[in-house]
């Protein structure tokens, strides 16, 4: 297994819609999950876009299932859009890919 470095970044595009990029991994995820606490989105985002995510682990999968629960304990529903690839096998490998499609 080789481990991905980099920095995540968290862009808040305000109205509850926010972009994330860079590695969404083991090593990310507490500081993400802070931000997201910071800046108030853990509780009211409404869309992430995830686009920008280039690599990712089961961390960053369990981040992204709390970030939709969170939400959704607060009466919003999190959109996740354009996840990547390896996440989104990541996703059906562990049975959660449902929780990544876009709504049509």
């Amino acid at each position: 297994m080789t481990a991905e470095r980099g920095i995540s970044q968290l862009a808040d595009r305000g109205q509850g819609r926010c972009e994330l990029s860079g590695p969404l991994t083991l090593e990310t995820a507490p500081w993400l999950w802070k931000e997201l606490e910071t800046t108030g989105l853990l509780t009211q985002a409404r869309a992430a876009d995830l686009t920008g995510i280039a690599a990712s682990d089961s961390a960053g999968l369990a981040l992204l299932l709390a970030w939709k629960a969170e939400c959704r304990r607060s009466g919003n529903m999190l959109e996740l859009r354009g996840a990547p690839a390896r996440l989104r096998a990541l996703a059906a490998l562990t049975g959660a890919e449902v929780l990544l499609e876009t709504a049509a």
